[in-house]
């Protein structure tokens, strides 16, 4: 029992995210110059994530994903909820199989949430802009990286390794030496927190408001796991 993973509660990691939108709201309102919206959407949105996986608690976790993607699609606010919703059906389709999530699970998942979502325009023009993950990456590692992640609906075929390659350069070959095991993916989760909680990385200082929105959800969904554990 010692050597499994935590069990992570999909509903509860979304609230926590829901609860920092919330709170910045207005701070990722200032940074959409078209319509002034993106964190009173963004908030909405999350909200009916966390109420569908709430209503799915029971079920396998790939199938709360696919029912959140689908009542996103349906209900979802603003133009960027259509790539969330892709981004969890990414999700649900990796994730197939599972009875229960642990840290390494959280990862991929935030991976093919962000990734989904291009950072300006239209997902038809990935080259433009990159994904909300690439900017998230960047901030993060405080370097102008070059990324390999595909914003596109195809698995690029990154692992935690790679992620926390371009998120902490420093101890990445103690992280991917153990990367397999439940050890390190809590390693990998604190290291990769405390790099999105220190004051260089603050999600809102991206100037774009899908990856301020997109940041403090990650960041709240890692801390919230972190704490859980």
């Amino acid at each position: 029992m010692a050597t499994n993973q935590p069990t992570v509660d999909l509903s509860a990691l979304f609230g926590a995210a829901l609860q920092t939108l919330t709170a910045h709201r207005q701070e990722v309102n200032a940074l959409d110059g078209y319509n002034g919206n993106h964190g009173d959407n963004m908030v909405e949105n999350v909200q009916l994530i966390t109420k569908s996986l709430a209503r799915k608690k029971n079920r396998p976790p790939a199938e709360a994903l696919e029912y959140a993607s689908q009542r996103l699609q349906a209900k979802g606010r603003g133009g960027t909820s259509q790539y969330y919703a892709k981004g969890l059906s990414q999700a649900a389709e990796q994730l197939q199989g599972r009875t229960a999530l642990g840290g390494a699970d959280v990862m991929t998942l935030i991976q093919s949430l962000l990734g989904a979502i291009p950072s300006q325009g239209q997902q038809t023009q990935p080259q433009a802009g990159g994904s909300v993950l690439d900017q998230v990456l960047d901030l993060v590692g405080g370097q102008t990286a070059q990324p390999s992640v595909q914003p596109a609906a195809e698995d690029s075929g990154m692992d935690l390794g790679d992620v926390l390659g371009m998120l902490l350069p420093a101890g990445l070959a103690f992280l991917q030496a153990k990367q397999t095991g439940a050890d390190t993916v809590s390693a990998a989760g604190q290291a990769l927190t405390s790099a999105l909680a220190s004051g260089r990385t603050n999600p809102l200082q991206s100037g774009n408001p899908r990856a301020a929105a997109g940041g403090l959800i990650a960041q709240s969904i890692l801390k919230a796991l972190m704490g859980g554990q």
